[in-house]
């Protein structure tokens, strides 16, 4: 094989290696997986609390869960989170107190095993029984989420995903699922060009064989 394939087949095998960098580093930050309410659904009873649970742990960098950020408002923008979130392991808890039948959307920021801050939105409509006692709510959040802000201000704008619709919340399950099978083909194929590139650079420089009419 002439040096400028030789070449070019490394340069293919340098550009897919570079690709499995960003699919490796995708997959890696946390992704939503189940939450209460869920994107789009109907919450037919009193909401005492939203839960959102995530496929790895939540990092709790202030100790009091403040660092991750739990809100449910109504199309006012009125809040109804009545306290600070909790963080037990992959699932993060606020307590919530709804006003009256209408659209609600919680919104959240947590800061995933890998470090970076991640973020999303899920919107879901209150219809409770009539005579249901109707929360106030208050005009801004609960003082806990000026850390949830400060610890979103410490990560990297790369690594920061700006608030999601509830399909994107919802579905990056999905998403984190197949970049990572895209990463490992690509690596697949990675290994597979330096195999044969290794091959053919041992064949051109393995001496000839003497000819045995020459032996003799």
């Amino acid at each position: 094989m002439r040096p400028s394939a030789l070449s070019a087949l490394a340069g293919v095998a340098l550009a897919c290696l570079l690709a499995v960098v960003p699919a490796a580093a995708a997959s890696a930050h946390d992704y939503l997986v189940q939450s209460t309410p869920s994107a789009g659904s109907t919450q037919s009873t009193p909401l005492e609390s939203a839960s959102l649970t995530f496929n790895d742990r939540v990092l709790d960098l202030s100790g009091d869960g403040s660092s991750s950020l739990v809100q449910v408002t109504d199309a006012a923008n009125r809040h109804y989170e009545t306290g600070c979130p909790t963080i037990t392991d992959r699932t993060v808890t606020a307590p919530v107190a709804l006003g009256a039948p209408g659209a609600y959307t919680v919104t959240w920021q947590i800061v995933s095993a890998d470090g970076h801050t991640v973020s999303g939105t899920i919107p879901f409509t209150y219809q409770p029984p009539a005579g249901t006692a109707e929360a106030p709510g208050s005009d801004g959040p609960p003082a806990c989420a000026a850390g949830a802000a400060a610890a979103g201000g410490q990560s990297t704008g790369a690594a920061t995903s700006s608030p999601a619709p509830a399909a994107e919340a919802t579905g990056s399950s999905g998403s984190g699922s197949i970049a990572l099978v895209i990463g490992i083909g690509v690596g697949i194929v990675v290994l597979a060009l330096l195999g044969v590139l290794v091959v053919v650079l041992t064949g051109r420089r393995r001496p000839d064989q003497p000819k045995a009419d020459e032996e003799s």
